[in-house]
């Protein structure tokens, strides 16, 4: 119908704006060091998963007509759309992390901050988290992956291993960032 066209033109041009901005985002965080103490780990790889998040999505729906009839290649789309979303979601959480730490500075980090906080073990824990969680939605119910979308199934309450990570990290960064 010409409502569908026109959400689906909506759509695209929503994420392909999206693109652009986290593009520039993107751009901004990994050549503008402001101050040799600000660490933009976080901020860059938040940009890069939601940045390869939503260039995935959009050429999976672009071309949807074309993966649909290969259900692997359509269950390992949703698998990659699945953990690169939630990496956007752990990227925030250390961010509300940093900005806790920062607001707060407490001294018994700050000593260590360069050791506990390293770019190194922040790229571990900001993609193994959201692999781990992948990895055990993936041994606990593989057909839940590949949906008509390309997506998580809704049936059998698999959408919550998207949406239980993400209602947990939201509340933690809401109580980290209100919490003097």
């Amino acid at each position: 119908s010409q409502s569908d066209s026109l959400l689906d033109l909506l759509n695209l041009v929503c994420v392909i704006v999206g693109l652009v901005f986290f593009s520039l985002a993107l751009l901004t965080f990994a050549l503008c060091q402001w101050s040799p103490g600000v660490n933009n780990v976080a901020r860059i790889n938040l940009c890069l998963s939601l940045l390869l998040a939503h260039l995935l999505f959009l050429l999976t729906q672009q071309f949807l007509s074309l993966i649909r009839p290969h259900q692997v290649l359509c269950a390992v789309i949703s698998g990659v759309l699945h953990f690169l979303f939630l990496s956007g979601f752990v990227w925030m959480f250390i961010e509300a992390v940093l900005l806790f730490i920062c607001v707060k500075n407490l001294s018994q980090i700050s000593s260590k901050k360069r050791e506990v906080l390293s770019s190194g073990f922040l790229c571990v824990i900001g993609y193994t988290v959201a692999l781990v969680v992948v990895a055990v939605s993936v041994g606990l119910l593989p057909e839940g992956y590949g949906s008509e979308h390309c997506w998580i199934k809704m049936d059998k309450g698999f959408i919550w291993s998207f949406l239980g990570p993400v209602c947990v990290i939201l509340a933690v960064s809401t109580f980290l960032i209100s919490h003097d």
